[in-house]
């Protein structure tokens, strides 16, 4: 439940950081390396604090990010293609997590 939370509130806060960040309001339209970097680090971090389960962060990632995206952003007929990028986008954070959980466990 722990890891859940933490990354749920790992992937609202990129969403939220993202028009200060990459002058987007959805990350992924952003130019240069905020969203992947952010997802990345955001999944290291928690994969040191919470190293499993690793299924839990990442659909917490994913559960965030969407809820964040649902809330505060204008519904658009392209909601199936951004719930797609995120399910892709993510495995970043999951590659994260991993390294976090590497590092924490040596």
């Amino acid at each position: 439940m722990q890891a859940l939370l933490i990354a749920s509130l790992a992937g609202a806060f990129i969403w939220a950081l993202s028009p200060w960040a990459s002058g987007q309001a959805e990350p992924w339209d952003g130019d240069g390396l905020y969203y992947s970097g952010a997802l990345f680090t955001a999944g290291a971090l928690a994969g040191f604090i919470v190293p499993r389960p690793r299924w839990a962060l990442y659909l917490g990632v994913i559960v965030g990010q969407m809820l964040y995206l649902l809330l505060f952003l204008p519904l658009s007929p392209l909601l199936a293609v951004g719930f797609a990028f995120l399910l892709l986008w993510s495995l970043l954070f999951l590659a994260g997590a991993y390294a976090g959980a590497r590092l924490r466990s040596r």
